[in-house]
């Protein structure tokens, strides 16, 4: 992918140029930005940019699917399968999203361990959300007329379901990652922004008001089971051969010490992102959340690219510890050179960007969305900290900054909201 074989021409060249007793120079080769010769700045870099081109897909697709949603579904049955979705990765998050840093910290080091690792932490995210999401749905009447559907029994129990298939696919990016192997992040969520893209515009008639959210979770299966078979059977045993030798299994204390500070931090990170669009749910109408859940899902999206590079950042500073400062500095220079021209479009752009999926969009949400692009810019500086504190195991001091941060966030939502609507 970043480089590219001489050619039939080039090989002549060398050949003459050998013959006439000079030595040959280097051969030209096409890289992207930052894969150098480096070994450590190349795999940071290679990670980072296959997390970043599953973003940039992810979005187009994504904003394609919350197009289609806003052309073929009424604003009322956007806002209601936003809702699901808000609620459905929230509570997958609980567990998924919080254990994703661990894989990262410790699948570089587990050597043997690692197929054990993985499994382990798949059965036990599962157990987790499904609890979580048994726990929701007997507090319903708490959470506003966006979530009545779940009353019903069947719509309960694929609920359940749901919380759980998406804590597995969330899983399976860090994963990913921690094996050195990203390429593949894109490959599968492709697969799945394609598939619920096409189910979506397939239920408008069968599944009129329920056809945003069974569409997206219908296409999660379609994700998972391949790269499933895919870790098992292909990357791990790769990954521990490649690590023998010099692979140093974590006990089980040193990943409970990490977990009590990251899991925590985590917990508040999780917060910001998934429980301000529930409380958001649960107080507005259902058109005003379908206004706000695509304009954070564009935000949000954005913010992915910081957090894509502060994932593989943890990963490289696990790998080898002694180039984290240069890793870092690298990352910093990187993503200014990225976010700042992206921020500014989303910040300028803000108000064409939405009335693509229609006037009362653009009306509604424009301010929301270049305070997005605001945040976005700062974002960078953030994850990339709190990377550098993973890869050194000091989640102490991480989860303190989360919190932090979670404090700050829940509480203006909760105090400008009613006051500014939206834009509060």
């Amino acid at each position: 992918m970043s480089d590219t074989t001489t050619t039939t021409a080039g090989q002549a060249d060398t050949g003459t140029a050998e013959t006439a007793g000079q030595r040959p120079g280097p051969a030209r080769r096409l890289r992207l930005p930052g894969l150098g010769r480096g070994a450590g700045g190349n795999q940071l870099f290679r990670n980072a940019y296959a997390l970043m081109l599953n973003t940039g897909i992810s979005a187009v697709l994504g904003l394609g699917f919350w197009l289609a949603a806003a052309r073929y579904y009424t604003e009322a049955a956007v806002g209601q399968g936003s809702a699901a979705i808000a609620a459905m990765k929230l509570l997958a998050g609980l567990a998924a999203l919080t254990l994703t840093g661990a894989l990262a910290r410790f699948i570089p080091v587990a050597g043997r361990a690692t197929g054990r690792l993985v499994f382990r932490t798949y059965a036990g995210s599962s157990v987790a959300v499904a609890l979580a999401a048994g726990g929701f749905l007997l507090t319903l009447k708490l959470w506003g007329s966006s979530y009545r559907f779940l009353h019903d029994p069947v719509d309960a129990v694929f609920f359940v379901l749901a919380v759980v298939a998406w804590s597995l696919l969330t899983l399976q990016d860090g994963v990913l990652t921690g094996l050195r192997s990203a390429l593949w992040v894109p490959v599968g969520n492709t697969v799945f922004s394609a598939v619920k893209l096409v189910l979506l515009v397939v239920f408008a008639t069968a599944i009129p008001t329920m056809g945003v959210f069974v569409s997206w979770v219908a296409a999660i299966a379609v994700s998972v089971l391949p790269l499933g078979w895919l870790v098992f059977r292909r990357l791990v045993p790769r990954h521990v051969k490649a690590t023998e030798g010099r692979a140093h299994p974590p006990s089980l204390r040193e990943i409970g010490r990490f977990l009590a500070g990251d899991y925590t931090g985590s917990l508040f990170s999780l917060a910001v992102v998934y429980l301000v669009p529930v409380i958001v749910a649960a107080q507005v109408s259902s058109a005003d959340n379908a206004y706000f859940y695509i304009t954070t899902t564009i935000g949000g999206t954005v913010n992915l690219l910081a957090i894509n590079m502060g994932a593989s950042l943890t990963v490289e500073g696990a790998h080898d510890p002694a180039r984290l400062a240069a890793n870092t500095r690298a990352a910093l220079r990187r993503m200014a050179r990225i976010m700042l021209p992206v921020c500014g479009v989303l910040f300028f752009g803000a108000p064409w960007i939405l009335a693509v999926f229609g006037q009362g969009y653009a009306d509604a949400a424009t301010g929301l969305l270049r305070w997005f692009a605001v945040g976005a810019v700062l974002r960078v500086v953030m994850e990339t900290y709190f990377a550098v504190l993973r890869a050194q195991s000091r989640t102490a001091g991480l989860a303190w900054l989360q919190g932090l941060l979670c404090a700050l966030v829940l509480g203006l939502t909760l105090l400008l909201l009613p006051r500014m609507g939206l834009l509060g």
